[in-house]
């Protein structure tokens, strides 16, 4: 009788393991098309000289670590890291303060909280490029509606795409899109923490700054972390909003990702498909190791996280 329970449970196991596989089968298939492929074959291209004409022939040169060599001689690569750091950073930094700061306010519960948190997740649900192409005339010289109420103060119309102001005014519209999303998740973890720890804090006479240093920021500490990883990630491959904002790139606005699109659609010199390829891998390299350095500084900042006080 054992025996045979026994092989009825092998039986049943094998089924949902060949079923298990069946059901990830289509995943599997498309990242091994879409991710592993194109990850092996940019690495095998970023030794070679090729454009991407090239692709289908086997015109193009090996190089060997001439590509990688040339990228740390291109000022306009090593300005692109700073760019692609100062613009993820602030970026990031800046939405989830706003975003905790909304997140508060919203949680108190005052009377008509629920219209407000809709006004203010309603620029996520814009389309990226409509809300750049609004944001484009809103920064233009001439027919801008930031200088439109600027002019009340008397202050002279600013060229928010100039120069100086470009990275600035790319910030400013990112904070803006992102703050949204990142309010709703802040709010429900503000809805998480336990509100019997919360009543004790109370109880033992501590200051609403106190409860929210003491109690609420440390409860909703992991949900800062993901977002604040997320984030940053997502700003170093930053490339939509300066492309469709500024049009041309200089040493102020140029990023990583927008530097590897430009050069892997080139057709002639020295930067093509190729260079582009081991620009790719570089901005891979940083991000796993900025991924790795914040994990481990996670642990030993953040209790909850699975480190120590």
């Amino acid at each position: 009788l054992r025996d045979k329970i026994f092989r009825r449970q092998s039986r049943m196991e094998r089924r949902e393991t060949i079923s298990f596989y069946l059901y990830i089968l289509p995943w599997i298939i498309g990242f091994s098309l879409f991710t592993i492929v194109p990850m092996c074959s940019s690495f095998f291209y970023s030794f070679h000289k090729m454009s991407v004409l090239d692709l289908t022939s086997d015109t193009y040169v090996y190089v060997g670590l001439g590509n990688y060599k040339s990228l740390f001689q291109d000022t306009m690569f090593l300005s692109s890291i700073g760019n692609t750091f100062l613009y993820a950073f602030v970026k990031t930094f800046a939405t989830l303060f706003f975003a905790l700061i909304l997140a508060l306010f919203i949680n108190t519960g005052f009377k008509g909280n629920k219209f407000i948190r809709i006004l203010i997740y309603l620029p996520a649900i814009i389309p990226g490029v409509a809300s750049i192409v609004v944001w484009s005339q809103l920064f233009s010289k001439d027919f801008s509606l930031l200088n439109y109420f600027l002019s009340f103060l008397h202050i002279p119309p600013i060229d928010w795409t100039n120069y100086e102001t470009s990275m600035g005014s790319v910030i400013l519209m990112s904070v803006w899109t992102g703050i949204g999303p990142q309010m709703l998740v802040v709010l429900a973890a503000l809805q998480a923490v336990p509100s019997e720890v919360i009543e004790a804090g109370k109880m033992d006479g501590a200051s609403a700054i106190r409860r929210f240093f003491s109690i609420t920021l440390p409860s909703i500490s992991p949900t800062l972390f993901f977002l604040s990883l997320t984030g940053i990630i997502g700003g170093l491959q930053a490339y939509a909003e300066m492309q469709l904002l500024f049009g041309t790139g200089t040493d102020k606005t140029m990023t990583m990702a927008w530097n590897v699109v430009l050069n892997a659609m080139s057709l002639n010199g020295t930067k093509t498909m190729g260079y582009a390829c081991a620009q790719a891998w570089i901005l891979f390299i940083i991000i796993m190791c900025f991924t790795a350095i914040y994990f481990i500084a996670s642990k030993k900042i953040m209790p909850n996280n699975g480190g120590k006080k």
